[in-house]
């Protein structure tokens, strides 16, 4: 007959079993857990991501009744995040995912804007006529071309004919850039231009007046717009930091914003 195994060596066996089950499971867990870690941190906004929810937040859009969509200044994350490389190159890879777009804006002077892409399309929608092009240029166009202009050249490689390019032009989705190309833009663009320039214009004169053409950040804040100014001062103080209008002063009072052109 064979001896039966000794009580010592089976429940060594028993314990030692039990333990590598207990080990396996540990790793098991640890593996879990960094999924989840990874995950969380992937999706995770980055510190751009951050600044630009935190500036949408800031955009009065109930003021313009539906006719824009929330309409953000590139420059203007500059205000909340000093290193514009880090900038630029986050906001390059939020176009390349297509979370956002990027519009250069024309007037007295030139801004480029970006737009969240799900707002920019619903509001092409909105505002667009139902038409084939318009179809066209939302599935066929816009993810294909992240560029802020397009040459007429590249519209006709791609099936656009010289009627729908006009009509395009109707809808406000291009604007000429010249005899050759167009800008992007979108329904309104022109709206919010002027009111942007209205609105920074005032707030520069608000300053200027003041002694030495500087005042503490809270103080402007509570200081009224026209009526015209439909963006708000926090949006324009945001505007002429980021596009280094002013210089920022720490003081014991707080932030002082002075005019770095007087």
């Amino acid at each position: 007959m064979s001896k039966r195994p000794s009580n010592s060596n089976f429940y060594g066996q028993s314990k030692k079993f039990r333990s590598s089950a207990s080990s396996a499971s540990s790793v098991q867990v640890t593996a879990n857990e960094r999924k989840v870690d990874d995950s969380y941190f992937s999706n995770t906004p980055s510190d751009t991501e951050a600044a630009l929810l935190y500036l949408k937040s800031k955009f009065p859009i109930e003021k313009f009744e539906g006719r824009l969509p929330p309409v953000l200044l590139v420059h203007q994350i500059y205000s909340v995040i000093k290193c514009k490389t880090l900038v630029d190159r986050d906001v390059n890879s939020l176009q390349a995912k297509g979370v956002v777009r990027l519009f250069k804006l024309g007037g007295e002077e030139t801004a480029l804007v970006v737009v969240y892409s799900d707002e920019l399309v619903n509001h092409i929608i909105q505002h667009c006529p139902t038409k084939p092009v318009i179809n066209r240029f939302l599935k066929e166009l816009i993810p294909k071309v992240q560029d802020v202009s397009i040459d007429k050249t590249l519209l006709q490689e791609l099936g656009f004919t010289q009627q729908e390019m006009s009509d395009l032009v109707r809808a406000g989705l291009l604007t000429l850039r010249s005899t050759a190309s167009f800008w992007f833009s979108f329904p309104n663009a022109g709206e919010f231009m002027r009111t942007y320039l209205k609105g920074r214009k005032s707030v520069l004169r608000t300053i200027r007046k003041c002694k030495f053409s500087e005042i503490l950040q809270f103080e402007l804040e509570q200081r009224k717009l026209e009526k015209s100014a439909k963006l708000g001062m926090l949006y324009h103080i945001h505007d002429m930091i980021g596009a280094e209008l002013v210089k920022c002063i720490e003081t014991t009072s707080g932030t002082l914003l002075r005019l770095t052109k007087k």
